[in-house]
């Protein structure tokens, strides 16, 4: 009987793991471009870029935090605009900060480090894009606007 209730703890145990680390997947994880995801892993007001990794991890390194309500990409550029927060701040719809960065054919690999730019309030921004010939937002959240 002892092996029967410890065989069963290990099962629960290990589905408890399971499902706490990563079981349950994000709220929200969609392919941008190339190795670059918008994910929200608990809300979706923690919406962010990432870059997947071998191994299928997701790396924020470098990158714009929380909340990222639109994001635009094409062959040369990443755009993104957000709504800054953080895990002890609340979202501040009212402030939007824009960013961009040039891709590479090394963005997939783990060492790699984007130079972000930004950020950018909306005139700033327009310059730039007006300039370096930036994409347009290809997706917006409009519940995170």
């Amino acid at each position: 009987m002892r092996r029967v209730e410890a065989v069963l703890l290990l099962t629960l145990v290990g589905g408890l793991l399971a499902a706490c680390l990563g079981g349950w997947g994000f709220v929200h994880d969609e392919p941008l471009a190339g190795p670059y995801r918008l994910v929200a892993v608990v809300a979706r007001d923690q919406m962010i870029v990432c870059r997947s990794l071998e191994g299928g991890g997701c790396s924020g390194d470098g990158l714009p935090d929380q909340t990222v309500f639109a994001a635009g990409a094409d062959e040369r550029f990443i755009v993104i605009a957000r709504h800054p927060s953080g895990p002890f701040e609340v979202r501040q719809p009212g402030v939007t900060e824009y960013y961009f960065w040039k891709r590479d054919p090394d963005e997939a690999q783990s060492r790699f480090r984007p130079d972000v730019r930004g950020p950018y309030d909306g005139v700033a921004f327009e310059r730039e894009k007006a300039r370096l010939v930036l994409p347009s937002f290809s997706v917006i959240f409009e519940d995170l606007q």
